[in-house]
């Protein structure tokens, strides 16, 4: 695979990423697109702080006047529970402080999550803690749908498994590339590969 001065993801994560993807392709295989996740914040994500913000506030006072109480404790010392009140509000102020940074995880996954489509898979390279790599082959490859914005950039949900739940309704399951810069070139990719299923042919009588 040749990287072109347009793959500006020049971090070490992007470049174990890289090496990774060289480990994993077979000698045959072929990359007919491959692109980073975008960095972009999303306005919609900011909805969850109609609940995170009242949250982490309310957890912030419970433990604020816990501590100010076992500051204010006579000579005895704070004791069992007025250690106890404030420690457990830490957790509480935890949550809170990680759902008010939910909307910047995607500055975070910058740099370190690669999509790639071969001529015979989909690939999803991603480093957090650890290396993964989830892979769907061309022949699990379905509908796909589309949200592009006016700079081309955008995310393409590709169906790749439909069966049932416990309770007999229809599931799909989605493979997500994206946001990425050009999700147009990435649809196109997964139409080359994609290989139609033939429809089921006339039921077979049995022989007597």
């Amino acid at each position: 695979m040749a990287w072109t001065a347009k793959d500006d993801q020049n971090s070490a994560a992007a470049a174990r990423l890289r090496r990774a993807l060289e480990r994993e392709l077979a000698p045959e295989e072929s990359i007919l697109w491959h692109g980073w996740q975008l960095g972009r914040i999303e306005p919609k994500r900011f909805l969850i702080y109609v609940f995170a913000v009242p949250w982490t506030a309310f957890a912030l006072l419970w433990t604020g006047l816990a501590m100010a109480a076992m500051l204010h404790t006579g000579e005895d010392g704070p004791g069992f529970f007025g250690w106890a009140f404030p420690l457990f509000g830490l957790p509480f102020v935890a949550v809170g402080l990680l759902m008010l940074a939910i909307p910047f995880g995607p500055l975070i996954a910058r740099g370190r999550v690669l999509y790639v489509i071969t001529d015979r898979r989909v690939l999803r390279l991603s480093l957090a803690r650890a290396l993964e790599i989830k892979t769907v082959p061309a022949d699990r490859l379905g509908l796909s749908t589309r949200e592009e914005r006016r700079d081309g950039s955008g995310t393409l949900s590709l169906a790749v498994r439909i069966g049932r739940d416990s309770d007999g309704d229809k599931e799909t399951e989605f493979f997500r590339i994206g946001p990425v810069a050009d999700v147009m070139g990435a649809q196109e990719a997964t139409a080359r590969i994609a290989r139609p299923r033939p429809a089921p042919g006339p039921a077979v009588p049995a022989s007597s």
